[in-house]
């Protein structure tokens, strides 16, 4: 893929988004998933971002790889397919510069709307991003858990208090939940702890991307449930 667009409105645009959070999505390979940054600096044609890390060191970024960058504001996302330039490591904050592919293309939050729901699943601890220090990692089996809301960026999760100990920040889960009849598996990492009580925990589970036949069938059920909200 090669540009064919004029960087010059693109850095206007760019310009006003420093020190937005960004997310760097790989769909495909040894490191596929979804990575967090931050919009940096802007160069000639290109893009800083602090280095996304992997389990606790820089991932791992080839010239010329392909990737989805989305830019994240209060009002919407931006994305673009952008290509790996170069990295640069010694400085206080290590960036990774990217060339942009294609024009910014703006989207809106209504397409990560959330809304809430009532589905049963069950998850799996696949691995931690970071070895913890103190604690052990989860057990390596399937526990049940309820959806409680649910976008096409990620889901909430209620998890009885008895099983806590297979929540883990930071660390990637399988799902496997079922919509319409309809059973798909979904891996994400655990962004967030949310809330505690006597008989539950409630946690964050971001997508590391989403198939389009699962995202189809998410929509349809998010556009459902808004319909039966608004009565």
């Amino acid at each position: 893929m090669t540009t064919n667009f004029d960087f010059e409105p693109v850095r206007k645009q760019l310009e006003g988004l420093i020190n937005s959070r960004v997310e760097l999505v790989i769909t495909s390979g040894l490191y596929k998933g979804s990575y967090s940054a931050r919009l940096e600096d802007i160069g000639e044609n290109q893009v800083g971002v602090s280095h996304p890390m992997l389990r606790g060191a820089l991932l791992p970024a080839l010239r010329n790889m392909e990737l989805l960058m989305k830019i994240e504001t209060s009002a919407c996302f931006y994305q673009s397919t952008v290509s790996v330039l170069r990295s640069v490591i010694n400085v206080p904050v290590p960036l990774l510069w990217v060339r942009l592919l294609t024009p910014l293309e703006k989207v809106q939050r209504r397409m990560f709307v959330r809304v809430s729901s009532s589905i049963k699943a069950d998850a799996f601890f696949l691995e931690a991003e970071v070895e913890p220090q103190d604690s052990r990692l989860p057990l390596r089996e399937w526990f049940p858990v309820r959806v409680s809301d649910i976008s096409l960026g990620g889901v909430g999760i209620t998890i009885k208090q008895a099983l806590t100990h297979f929540c883990f920040e930071g660390g990637r889960y399988l799902l496997l939940m079922s919509i319409g009849g309809m059973r798909f598996f979904i891996v994400g990492k655990l962004v967030k702890i949310l809330k505690k009580n006597e008989t539950n925990i409630e946690v964050g589970l971001a997508y590391e991307g989403l198939p389009a036949s699962t995202e189809k069938l998410m929509g349809g059920y998010i556009r459902q449930q808004e319909l039966i909200t608004r009565g």
